[in-house]
């Protein structure tokens, strides 16, 4: 993870944020739903870490080209998706790669 010894350089950000970009994508199981939340939880932490308000310029900048949210626009997402019938990673819940359909809130009887 970033700490604020790091150079906060456009460039040492743009690379940060790559790194997490991919850390989350070799974890989201090909899905983009799970990406976006994974990656923008990692820019999150990251944000957490620096003081220095202009890297968190940049980093917010630069986190919005890997399509990051903010938790507030994820909660969003959330709720349409659940209001469509999904759960809360976009999926039909029988269709979740994460387990959703097992869960007792998605097997309610007919």
């Amino acid at each position: 993870m970033f700490d604020s010894t790091h150079t906060t350089t456009p460039a040492a950000i743009t690379a940060q944020l790559q790194d997490l970009a991919k850390e989350a994508t070799q974890r989201c199981g090909s899905s983009y739903e799970v990406y976006q939340e994974q990656f923008s939880q990692r820019v999150d932490a990251l944000l957490a870490t620096t003081e220095d308000s202009t890297a968190k310029a940049v980093i917010l900048n630069v986190a919005r080209e890997f399509d990051y949210v903010t938790r507030v626009e994820l909660e969003a997402m959330r709720e349409d998706w659940m209001d469509d019938g999904a759960c809360r990673h976009g999926f039909d819940p029988d269709c979740c790669p994460l387990g959703c359909g097992d869960l007792p809130e998605y097997n309610l009887p007919q």
